[in-house]
């Protein structure tokens, strides 16, 4: 039986090359263009919970996270949004689930 090595895979020889695009600013976070490849994530709180998503936003800014997205499904959610963003230390992008009537 061969034995089978379990180490690190091999680094590719040449990363893909990166298309032409429109350089953006998402806060203070340029995005796009030549601007280097920026760290986002995703909280996993109910964003309604302002002082959770505000702790889970200060983890992952102190891990290098520079974006970070937050999930509406709610009115209550999408209510906590002004105080999140204006209390967050890196910009705040909402992914809103629901039609406000």
């Amino acid at each position: 039986m061969t034995a089978i090595s379990l180490g690190m895979p091999a680094v590719p020889t040449k990363l893909a090359d990166r298309r032409v695009s429109r350089q953006i600013q998402v806060g203070s976070v340029a995005v796009g263009g030549d601007a280097p490849v920026s760290v986002q994530s995703m909280t996993t709180t109910r964003t309604s919970d302002i002082g959770a998503t505000l702790q889970q936003i200060a983890e992952l800014t102190a891990s290098g996270c520079q974006i970070v997205r937050v999930a509406c499904p709610t009115q209550d959610d999408a209510d906590a949004l002004s105080t999140i963003a204006r209390k967050s230390q890196i910009p705040v992008i909402a992914d809103i689930h629901f039609q406000p009537k």
